[in-house]
């Protein structure tokens, strides 16, 4: 249970993380498009954060 805990507070936070990366740049080149780049960045490494804090339970036995 504790391990599902870690990995939705470490897809949250790498997709708000991501987010706010963008709006940074964003604001910095003027470039709306970084927004959605970082949400998707986020997005991304958050899936991959939940499948490396899962990976022991998606084993077989």
């Amino acid at each position: 249970m504790i391990r599902l805990v870690a990995a939705a507070g470490a897809f949250t936070g790498t997709v708000v993380g991501g987010f706010l990366l963008g709006l940074v740049l964003m604001r910095l080149t003027g470039a709306g498009w970084w927004v959605i780049v970082g949400l998707f960045g986020g997005l991304g490494l958050g899936v991959g954060a939940i499948a490396v804090a899962l990976r022991p339970f998606l084993r077989g036995n």
